[in-house]
């Protein structure tokens, strides 16, 4: 694909390392993450109104924030990151930007739940090809001892959007209802998607390593699934990012039917307790697992091992304590805990992978994870939701998020497994 960026285009290559221009792509492209999330996360805190304006369940309501984002989502993501392998990733970017901007927008013209549902699915086709690109950009500017702390920056995004989504959510919904939420999450993609095209432009693919050669998918795959680390991360991966979206569905109702908070309410103490501490987590744990793993890579897992462990009793808190205090201070310190692991894990699926599989890797990696754990998480909550509403009424959001903290516990006992092979797939891979 023909590179249309203008000469004054920011140009990016291994000689640029020292300077600030690789830091403005990934500024620019930690911005466009944020914006996937806040796009996906303003449903959650719009799921009461939605709920009540078109009288669905919540088992509805988990299929809408779920399998409703996340099936086209997963279905493209895979043969668009093979294209980015390929082709210019900051064209895919910017016109993948653009797209699910404008899906977003749509959803405020939902007039059915069927009009909702097609463009929640346009939503998830866009975002299947930002993430991927994205992270093999980043990774053709920072070395394998940098990435964890640049892939920590890029991850912020993701904590970033959530902290937008919940407070714009919560606080546009209240004055102007939920249809101006969407209107007003849209927006600000189609800008930024003509600023990343006309100021940025591709770096040279495997700037950072000694080689780079195209491989065909099927010997990309094999290599891929012959890592052991890359396979047992994956799966560890999936079950921490049940833990984070579900907690990002119904983090909002349980504010609004235990605690009686009102949707400016919810968008203030969401976007702060669980969207600013876990972008704190998120930043700290890139820049601590860069630090610490310099000596020995086993710490590029055993540190979110460690954290996302720890985060799992810690939900357990805030879920059952009827304290709000004690549930708000817990609610900020699982975000924490649950955002540490995030750049470490990417940084993962760039550094077994070799240049030329980066995007696909990175794809794999990440959209096999949202697919469970998006697609199964809030599904899977709002079903024991509808099951135990009788028993427990409101409260039943208490006891479904409770698997939440399983989730996670378990996904810290898989990277622990996964850091015995670390440091010979590493190799391999370089």
């Amino acid at each position: 694909m023909v590179d249309f960026a203008p000469p004054a285009a920011v140009q990016i290559d291994a000689a640029a390392r020292p300077s600030a221009r690789r830091y403005y792509v990934l500024a620019l492209l930690t911005i466009v993450y944020a914006l996937n999330f806040l796009d996906r996360t303003i449903f959650n805190v719009l799921i009461e109104p939605i709920k009540q304006e078109f009288t669905l369940s919540d088992t509805t309501m988990g299929l809408l924030a779920g399998f409703g984002f996340v099936l086209f989502y997963s279905l493209l993501g895979i043969p668009i990151a093979r294209i980015a392998d390929r082709l210019n990733r900051r064209n895919i970017v910017a016109i993948a930007l653009a797209f699910w901007s404008a899906m977003t927008f749509f959803c405020g013209m939902a007039q059915s739940v069927a009009t909702l549902a097609l463009a929640r699915i346009g939503v998830g086709i866009g975002e299947s090809a930002g993430t991927p690109a994205s992270q093999s950009l980043v990774a053709d500017l920072f070395d394998k001892n940098e990435r964890p702390r640049a892939l920590g920056v890029y991850a912020i995004g993701t904590y970033l959007g959530v902290f937008l989504g919940y407070f714009i959510g919560g606080w546009v919904n209240q004055h102007y209802g939920w249809r101006m939420a969407f209107f007003s999450a849209g927006l600000p993609g189609l800008g930024l998607a003509a600023v990343l095209w006309l100021t940025v432009s591709e770096p040279r693919r495997g700037a950072m390593a000694e080689t780079f050669a195209p491989e065909p998918l099927g010997p990309t795959l094999g290599f891929l699934a012959s890592q052991k680390t890359f396979v047992i991360v994956l799966i560890g991966f999936c079950l921490t990012t049940y833990t984070n979206y579900a907690t990002a569905a119904w983090i909002p109702p349980f504010l609004a039917r235990v605690h009686h908070l009102s949707s400016a309410e919810i968008g203030t103490y969401a976007g702060t307790f669980k969207g600013l501490f876990g972008m704190a987590g998120t930043l700290v744990g890139g820049l601590v697992v860069a630090q610490i793993s310099r000596r020995d890579d086993r710490w590029k897992l055993w540190a979110p091992a460690i954290t996302s462990g720890l985060a799992g009793p810690v939900f357990a808190v805030c879920m059952l304590t009827p304290d709000f205090t004690t549930m708000v201070a817990a609610l900020a310190l699982t975000s924490f805990l649950v955002g540490f692991h995030l750049g470490p894990i990417f940084a993962i699926a760039q550094t077994v992978a070799r240049p030329s599989m980066r995007a696909l890797a990175s794809a794999i990696i990440l959209l096999t994870a949202t697919c469970f754990g998006q697609g199964v998480g809030p599904l899977a909550v709002g079903m024991i939701n509808d099951a135990l509403k009788n028993d427990y009424g409101a409260n039943a959001v208490r006891y479904s998020l409770l698997s939440a903290a399983v989730t996670t516990t378990l996904g810290a006992l898989l990277f622990v497994w996964a850091a015995v092979s670390i440091r010979g797939d590493i190799k391999r891979a370089a």
